[in-house]
């Protein structure tokens, strides 16, 4: 998707997609991939180098946000406000948001 080449976007998703953005501290490129989206549910990989993430939420209202960094990743998951996150130094960060009709709502966010 050419709508994350800066690392910096919000996609609505109802199918699994690819979505490669710059990797944090210049360290190449970076890959998200969502395996499984449907109603209130998704499922997803981040890829940079050799980190490597996953993150996976059911429910309504629920979500998961990816900490993405040059030395490591992580995760949280539970009750998510869509909205946008905040930019975070020296971390790419992704949210990933469950919706009631199989929409999943995704935001990648760069430093």
């Amino acid at each position: 998707m050419s709508a994350c080449t800066d690392g910096n976007c919000e996609i609505a998703v109802t199918e699994p997609v690819t979505i490669r953005f710059p990797a944090p501290d210049d360290a190449g490129r970076a890959t998200l991939s969502v395996t499984k989206v449907g109603p209130n549910e998704i499922e997803y990989e981040v890829r940079s180098g050799n980190n490597r993430s996953t993150g996976g939420a059911e429910g309504p209202g629920q979500g998961c946000l990816t900490y993405l960094r040059d030395r490591g990743s992580g995760n949280s998951c539970g009750a998510l406000d869509p909205t946008r996150p905040t930019p975070r130094p020296g971390a790419v960060v992704i949210q990933a948001t469950t919706g009631t009709d199989g929409t999943a709502l995704l935001h990648i966010v760069s430093p």
